[in-house]
């Protein structure tokens, strides 16, 4: 059986949702569906690693997009897309239905990394609200519970169940939690609160595979040490979900590659969110993981399926974490593979200019706030000489 829509996005997370918002601010009457494998529609996912955990009030039902109830969308949920047929402009489902599009929207996001081991209820990766569902149920008071990855989310996941009052050992690969990003100065002091609740740090350290037996897990480093838990979150990466676009004949490298209109090598096809790789105006061609890339390339990719020519111009996606008492912000390249760092101490927190070839690639602020777009400005537009760039940005 055959169906047509005008439009169709693959992917129900933030960037198709903010996609279809758009789609419906200016084309009301188009025909418009949206096909994901999740069971739920499209939802704002920072709270599964954050609120969620640290407000026992925050009201769940809230990070519903509004367009779940909008009768002029139709949902496929559960679903999973079998194949692109590019030339003749349809997708096809696992139960062999086809669906016609004039424009589509590619925005499968990724999977994430994995460990060697069977698949189990206790071991997840905190990608999804069905995710979330599961490590609610197994996580109670005194469980121990192993995460590996030392990012923004496995460091946000890490507070969140401690000050559930779980016991959390944390294994990452640095020597301390977060050098790659912030300087060692900074990167100390945000190790140093995960020491002050009690999280068992294991630095320096790789998973090699894990077992599940008799409800524990059992997780072997790549030293061989053994460790062993009740639940295990692996939260080491994402693998761009490029396999569909690949076989469509898309241009694929580290994600789907797209113009500045956010258009594929298919005119009818447009990709956003984590799969999106792009030529950002400020920092050039790039791939990113952050909620704000999601919500503006969806926006933009939206307004373009409807006629629009607009330049993705929103450079330097903001990243971000608030995890105990600690609140980081950034945008740019943020790496301490760069030449120099100039640090301020500005207001009881820092700022973090990250310097390639004599000039600012990335600002970061730790724990306190200033105008990122005026950051921006300074990527794109640096002073003269680096002894100017003290000052530049005022807390607000």
């Amino acid at each position: 059986m055959q169906h047509s829509y005008k439009y169709i996005i693959l992917g129900g997370g933030m960037a198709g949702a903010n996609a279809a918002m758009e789609i419906r601010k200016y084309d009301r009457e188009g025909t418009l569906l949206i096909v994901t494998q999740e069971t739920d529609k499209p939802y704002y996912r920072p709270p599964l690693s954050k609120e969620f955990w640290t407000e026992p009030d925050y009201p769940k039902e809230t990070i519903y997009y509004n367009i779940s109830d909008d009768e002029s969308i139709d949902f496929l949920t559960g679903t999973t897309v079998k194949k692109i047929n590019a030339d003749q402009q349809t997708i096809e489902i696992e139960s062999g239905e086809i669906y016609q599009y004039e424009k589509l929207l590619y925005a499968p996001g990724g999977a994430p990394k994995w460990i060697d081991g069977l698949e189990s209820e206790r071991v997840l990766a905190l990608r999804n609200l069905e995710d979330y569902r599961n490590l609610r149920k197994l996580a109670k008071p005194r469980s121990k519970v192993i995460i590996v990855g030392g990012g923004w989310v496995g460091a946000e996941i890490a507070a969140g169940l401690k000050l559930n009052d779980m016991d959390v050992t944390l294994v990452f690969p640095n020597e301390i939690l977060n050098e790659k990003r912030l300087p060692l100065m900074l990167a100390k002091k945000f190790q140093q609160r995960f020491v002050d609740i009690g999280v068992s740090l294991i630095n320096n350290a790789y998973a090699d595979s894990y077992k599940v037996e008799d409800d524990q897990v059992s997780l072997k480093l790549e030293n061989g040490a053994v460790l062993k838990a009740d639940i295990l979150v692996v939260g080491i990466g994402l693998k761009p979900n490029v396999e569909l676009a690949e076989e469509a004949g898309l241009e694929v490298g580290n994600g789907v590659i797209a113009d500045k209109y956010l258009q594929t090598s298919n005119k009818h096809i447009y990709a956003a969110g984590d799969v999106l790789n792009y030529p950002d105006v400020i920092i050039g061609r790039n791939r990113f993981e952050h909620e704000e890339q999601a919500e503006y390339s969806g926006k933009v990719a939206g307004r373009n399926m409807t006629g629009a020519e607009e330049v993705y111009s929103h450079g330097a996606p903001l990243s971000y974490t608030d995890v105990l008492d600690i609140s980081i912000e950034g945008v740019g390249e943020m790496s301490r593979n760069r030449d120099d760092a100039i640090i301020e101490e500005v207001a009881g927190g820092y700022i973090v200019y990250y310097l390639f070839k004599g000039k600012p690639s990335g600002i970061l602020t730790y724990n306190v706030k200033v105008d990122m777009d005026k950051a921006r400005e300074i990527l794109v537009n640096p002073p003269k000489t680096l002894d100017e760039l003290t000052g530049m940005l005022k807390p607000i």
